[in-house]
């Protein structure tokens, strides 16, 4: 299969070897590393495709199923509509939406691992290649999965436009494919050039989580506020800004080619656009930007450890909120060793990025929820508004908001570099709960009370002072439901397990019965606000602050045994 691969990049090679790509050092480049691949225990490339255990791989056979049957879904698109050019227009959007998001969430870290780096810089090797050789080892892996995503729509053309048709649209999913790759790389490379290393690894995370959010909401949203009808008859091409989508250049080859009566000029130069573009991308790339790329990449693979130091306002800035952090930790942790595991907690979380991009889409899942929901009644938008203001579904909001207490706990303890927490087990702890105590009252500070506290200024405005109760009662219950999460998931201390261990399965059926726990407590809470019992809400204020607090002392009190030690 890589030497099948490799062949079908020999025709690039006259292009890359103009660029000033020495083509004989691309070709061994990606065959090395293509042998690497397949000797690696693990798949490939990214964290979101390791495996749950280590030495244990994913089946491929699997994996290939469902990307298969993801692209089965998608190709229904290209039945839904009356005009075929709308079908294939849509169908490649999602296509390469679909790619680029691949491209950021799996491939990413390979595009920056500089591993290799100490094989290849002593050999006389220019940036150029090096950068086309990083371009072109995603590519291959990536047309291996868009392949598989775009059978059912090779498939399924072959069947309505003829067997002609069938081959065209396989140059249209590698032109699709390699649009994609493309544009991805070339905002990174963009923004090399363009900002600092620490700045670019910041822009680089910030954007994975908001295209996660994006994609998640246009998924659950979208589909409601579309009508099909509507969709299907839309005159695409009346409207100016189709001629600037790419998925509108690609769909053209079918029209000139396939349908020539139903093309005219402006579709055959957006066809010979869809040819052209990625070519033209490739030379700027190799020509362009690639001219620097080892220098930038190793800048960027040690702004963590050899950051420069900023101006002397970001100097102040960070001496600043360490303070912060310093006076709000005596505070809220008075006990030393509660102290210290507050601060470590709040510094790396923050710090971090692999955890921010696992925990911050939770923020946005919750939000999206409630709009599906809000989107989901009957009736118009206006009926549906006016239902939910003079409804309770405030409730449900401030208990939904234990989503993301729950997905913070579930990483907190995992890092993929855990080695320096070998600290915890030499200092002279003997209560290894109070580390854990801080440790969450860190996770609360940082990042549940302020959600809260957003998602409550809400609830007022829309439902008015009558809710502030009602918020107080479900913010408590859903610190409680932390505690119990900790106690019972979180085996660990902050940031002291590697990523890779499996969580077991009797840990995970602990986990429903907890969050079956405090769905039934939201619904208890639910009847007794819908049958009028507010003074019912007020009084339960405060057994449930007594039981948080008792929960929190027991906490404080848990022993080594019950932490899960790990071999440094």
């Amino acid at each position: 299969m890589n030497k099948i691969l490799l062949k079908m990049v020999n025709p690039l090679m006259p292009l890359l070897q103009k660029t000033g790509v020495d083509t004989y050092q691309l070709h061994h480049i990606l065959r090395v590393k293509l042998l690497m691949d397949d000797r690696r225990p693990n798949n490939a490339f990214g964290q979101a495709r390791k495996s749950a255990e280590p030495g244990k791989t994913t089946n491929p056979w699997l994996v290939s199923f469902f990307t298969a049957l993801m692209g089965l879904f998608l190709g229904l698109f290209l039945f839904m509509f009356d005009i075929p050019f709308i079908g294939q227009t849509i169908y490649f959007s999602m296509f390469m939406v679909l790619i680029s998001l691949t491209l950021i969430t799996d491939f990413t870290n390979v595009l920056f691992d500089v591993r290799e780096q100490f094989i290849l810089l002593p050999r006389p090797i220019n940036d150029r290649t090096l950068a086309v050789a990083r371009i072109m080892h995603i590519s291959i892996y990536v047309f291996r999965l868009a392949f598989l995503q775009g059978l059912a729509g090779i498939i399924i053309v072959g069947f309505t436009d003829g067997l002609l048709a069938a081959p065209l649209f396989v140059l249209q999913l590698i032109l699709a494919t390699f649009l994609s790759i493309l544009f991805v790389n070339i905002v990174y490379l963009l923004l090399m050039r363009s900002v600092t290393p620490q700045r670019f690894k910041d822009i680089i995370s910030y954007f994975q989580i908001a295209f996660s959010v994006a994609i998640f909401a246009a998924y659950q949203i979208l589909p409601r506020l579309i009508n099909d009808t509507v969709l299907a008859k839309i005159q695409l091409l009346s409207h100016w800004w189709a001629y600037l989508l790419p998925p509108v250049w690609i769909t053209a080859l079918n029209e000139v080619l396939i349908h020539p009566g139903r093309s005219n000029i402006f579709t055959s130069l957006m066809a010979i656009a869809g040819i052209t573009l990625p070519i033209v991308g490739l030379w700027f790339v190799a020509r362009v930007l690639a001219p620097g790329f080892n220098r930038r990449l190793a800048a960027v693979s040690t702004s963590d450890s050899s950051s420069n130091a900023p101006a002397a306002s970001g100097t102040v800035k960070k001496k600043s909120t360490s303070g912060f952090v310093n006076k709000l930790a005596n505070l809220v942790a008075r006990n030393p060793v509660e102290n210290a595991g507050f601060r470590i907690t709040w510094i790396l979380a923050a710090r971090i990025r692999e955890f921010k991009i696992k925990v911050y889409p939770a923020f946005g899942y919750v939000p999206v929820y409630f709009v599906y929901f809000l989107l989901n009644g009957k009736g118009s938008m206006d009926s549906r508004v006016e239902d939910i203001q003079n409804g309770f579904s405030y409730i449900g909001l401030i208990y939904m908001s234990t989503f993301v207490l729950s997905s913070v706990l579930q990483h907190i303890s995992y890092s993929e570099k855990f080695k320096p927490a070998w600290v915890y087990y030499a200092l002279p702890i003997t209560k290894p709960g109070k580390i854990l105590a801080g440790m969450y009252k860190a996770v609360i500070t940082l990042y549940y009370l302020p959600y809260c506290a957003v998602l409550s200024i809400i609830s007022i405005v829309v439902w008015g002072p009558k809710v502030i109760n009602d918020v107080i009662l479900a913010t408590i219950i859903g610190m409680i439901y932390g505690i119990l999460m900790a106690l019972f998931m979180v085996k660990g201390l902050p940031f002291s397990r590697p990523v890779l261990l499996k969580q077991s399965g009797g840990r995970v059926i602990i986990s429903l019965l907890i969050m079956a726990f405090i769905g039934a407590i939201g619904f208890g809470h639910y009847m007794l606000v819908k049958m009028g019992w507010d003074t019912a809400v007020t009084i339960l204020i405060i057994p449930a602050a007594l039981l948080y607090f008792l929960m929190m002392h027991y906490y404080k009190r848990q022993s080594w045994d019950s932490i899960e030690l790990e071999e440094f």
